[in-house]
């Protein structure tokens, strides 16, 4: 059931995600043995890292459910000359979000795909940044086992 402090499930869905990054092993190959994942990268970051950008949490609660869409956009970065570490990132990434086993407090995943990847240079000239966009359907009805 949808608590007060966290109705929508947005604050336990981090914590899922996060937890699921940072204990890895894939992710821990490519970020650190401590991932270096933020919510907002210190001043002068070791590459590459991911950060955690906007969530968009919406209700889609029909009859007999709790169900909320998340929109998880995530942000890797590298200064790799080259696109093959930014690649492996997001292959790396993307793997471990849909085949992970990605838990939520007071409910259950549903549901979860990757709308978009991305990859672009950013305005420095130097750092090659990765986009990655997930959906993810959570259901706070059902019984977590």
């Amino acid at each position: 059931m949808a608590s007060h402090t966290d109705p929508n499930g947005a604050l336990s869905l981090s914590r899922g995600l996060y937890d699921l990054l940072s204990n890895s092993l894939i992710i821990q190959s490519q970020l650190g043995e401590d991932p270096r994942l933020y919510d907002h990268a210190p001043d002068d970051p070791v590459f590459p890292y991911l950060t955690f950008g906007p969530l968009r949490s919406e209700d889609a609660s029909g009859q007999g459910g709790v169900i909320t869409n998340h929109l998880q956009t995530l942000h890797l970065w590298s200064r790799y000359a080259g696109r093959a570490e930014m690649l492996s990132l997001i292959g790396a990434v993307s793997r471990v979000l849909i085949d992970g086993d990605l838990t939520v407090e007071d409910g259950v995943v549903v549901n979860r795909h990757i709308l978009l990847t991305d990859i672009f240079r950013a305005t420095d000239g130097l750092t090659l940044h990765g986009v990655i966009r997930l959906r993810i359907t959570t259901d706070q009805e059902l019984e977590t086992s």
